[in-house]
């Protein structure tokens, strides 16, 4: 009987060393989860914006010249962001939630999301570029991600370009002469025809 445990005490040692290893594994993946899990309950939900009443607006005052509001302009990005998932759907990373904010040429975008079943909350910095070109585009560079103010490597969790395009918003007749980031918000200048614009705005109403 003796000879016989000492056989299996390799054994019990090395099931207890995997057990170990095994524990060690899910405490790890378990803290790792609650590291990255969301703190801001998001969606991706957004209102759409509507450019006509402020170029009545701009037509009534002679002015060619619109501000977009923060808000607006998140609303923007998120449809951007939007329009960009359904065409790039992805079984491994979802995004479910997210929040724009800007400061000047640099938006941060807090996104909430999925990788498999694991809830993740993670920042995303990104360099806005304007052009006037189609209509007046907003293009969203990414710049950087992190988890709780620690920077994850880059290809890790990132968001691919995103373009934001005006023309979707506003009459065709209407060109777009000059985009302007402020430190909140965008200013868009226009070269118009007054009689036609307003005659065009008058006629959607």
């Amino acid at each position: 009987m003796p000879h016989s445990n000492k056989k299996r005490a390799p054994g019990k040692i090395l099931f207890r060393t995997l057990a170990g290893v095994v524990l060690f594994l899910l405490l790890a993946g378990v803290a790792a989860a609650w590291y990255a899990a969301p703190v801001n309950k998001l969606d991706m939900s957004y209102d759409q914006v509507d450019l006509e009443p402020k170029l009545l607006q701009m037509a009534k005052d002679r002015s060619p010249v619109l501000t977009l509001t923060e808000d607006e302009l998140n609303n923007l990005c998120k449809k951007g962001l939007n329009d960009y998932l359904s065409e790039h759907p992805s079984s491994l990373v979802r995004i479910t939630g997210a929040r724009f904010r800007q400061s000047g040429d640099r938006l941060t975008a807090d996104i909430n999301g999925q990788a498999g079943p694991v809830p993740f909350g993670a920042e995303v910095g990104m360099i806005m570029e304007v052009s006037p070109d189609s209509g007046g585009t907003i293009r969203l560079r990414h710049d950087y991600t992190s988890i709780r103010n620690r920077k994850v490597p880059k290809g890790i969790l990132s968001i691919p370009p995103i373009s934001v395009r005006l023309r979707d918003h506003m009459p065709f007749m209407v060109e777009v002469h000059k985009i302007e980031l402020l430190e909140s918000g965008v200013r868009v200048s226009f070269a118009v025809d007054w009689g036609d614009l307003l005659r065009l705005l008058m006629k959607l109403k």
